[in-house]
């Protein structure tokens, strides 16, 4: 799991070189996971809050990046456990199990928004560059719902939520259960946001339908036993909601062109590509992945993408493989990085072989 922000470990890891790396290479953002172990357990903490020595490195983080002029994307995703509580003081709604219960359950929504609350608040009284430092924030990394948990598991019948009766053998019903609920999940943690800072912009990764197999947004239709059961929000109606942009998560595959059409994007808010990279199963080095990455985004330009963050600077050690860009001499660097290769600069596409 993520551990950068871990308060017994991220002494040992080498930010200052890594973010003077890139600043040098011309990168001017940086997305990085609050999660880490301790973070998950709840701090060693009954009730909700943030011990300081934890948001002291998230503060040390955010003043650094500062130092060499690069913002920083926080990203989240599940609560901490001592934010339990908050979520326990609401009831569970009918017909929600599982991980759903993240979009559909109030008090996750409260929980959620609580946290954010509380970080912001710390940063904020402790240190001002820090907190000026923050870009913008992923309050969920990839959210989705399964469609192997209710509601989505159920065929047929009448499922309640917010007083609106939806008819589960229904696709447009479905879809629409679902657009409603993540649009009120949405608003309800960048409202809280936003009491701290209107400044910061703030969204929830998501990736295309296609990605998982589906063939678009198709009324979040049961799929096989064996397939992937995740099914991401969709960009089309969180531009009706608070996010300030959205952010889709596309990587290069032959499938690539598929995820970005199939993903229904819609022009009227920005639109930031906050995962692309390659998987080392797929290419079999660094410099064949780094054409493909760039060919990803080339191809996005035809769908009003603005901004991009490539997976990852240098964790070779994460399973799956990802090609890192720092990996062979700083191989991908040296093809994608905006001292190279300034976007804008529009490029024909390479011939790549899977």
């Amino acid at each position: 799991m993520h551990a950068t922000f871990e308060p017994s470990l991220y002494s040992t890891w080498m930010i200052e070189t890594a973010l003077e790396q890139m600043q040098s290479y011309g990168y001017n953002y940086v997305r990085v996971f609050l999660a880490c172990p301790t973070f998950y357990a709840g701090f060693g903490l009954s009730s909700p809050g943030i011990p300081l020595n934890y948001t002291k490195n998230v503060i040390d983080f955010l003043v650094r990046a500062a130092n060499h002029k690069i913002l920083v994307m926080l990203t989240a995703d599940f609560n901490p456990l001592n934010y339990q509580s908050i979520i326990n003081s609401y009831p569970m709604p009918p017909n929600v199990t599982g991980g759903n219960a993240i979009i559909f359950h109030r008090g996750q929504v409260e929980a959620k928004a609580q946290f954010f609350r509380d970080l912001l608040s710390q940063i904020k009284a402790v240190n001002m560059t820090a907190f000026e430092n923050i870009f913008a924030i992923d309050i969920f990394n990839e959210i989705a719902v399964s469609v192997r948990e209710q509601p989505f598991s159920l065929t047929s019948g009448l499922v309640p939520f917010e007083d609106i009766l939806y008819d589960m053998a229904n696709g447009n019903d479905r879809q629409r259960m679902l657009d409603i609920a993540g649009n009120i999940w949405m608003d309800t943690v960048v409202a809280a946001i936003k009491l701290v800072s209107p400044r910061i912009l703030v969204t929830a990764s998501l990736f295309s339908p296609n990605a998982v197999g589906h063939d678009g947004f198709d009324g979040v239709q049961v799929r096989p036993p064996d397939a992937d059961d995740r099914y991401p929000l969709r960009p089309a109606s969180l531009v009706q909601s608070l996010a300030d942009y959205i952010d889709l998560h596309v990587y290069a595959s032959e499938n690539a062109q598929k995820e970005l059409a199939g993903a229904a994007l819609s022009s009227e808010k920005p639109i930031l590509m906050g995962e692309t990279g390659a998987y080392t199963g797929f290419f079999s080095n660094a410099s064949i992945a780094a054409l493909a990455i760039k060919n990803v985004i080339i191809d996005s330009f035809d769908y009003g993408f603005i901004g991009w963050s490539i997976w990852t600077w240098d964790s070779t050690d994460q399973q799956p493989r990802f090609w890192t860009l720092t990996e062979q001499n700083n191989t991908i660097n040296n093809v994608l990085a905006p001292s190279v290769w300034p976007i804008g600069k529009l490029a024909k596409k390479l011939p790549i072989k899977f």
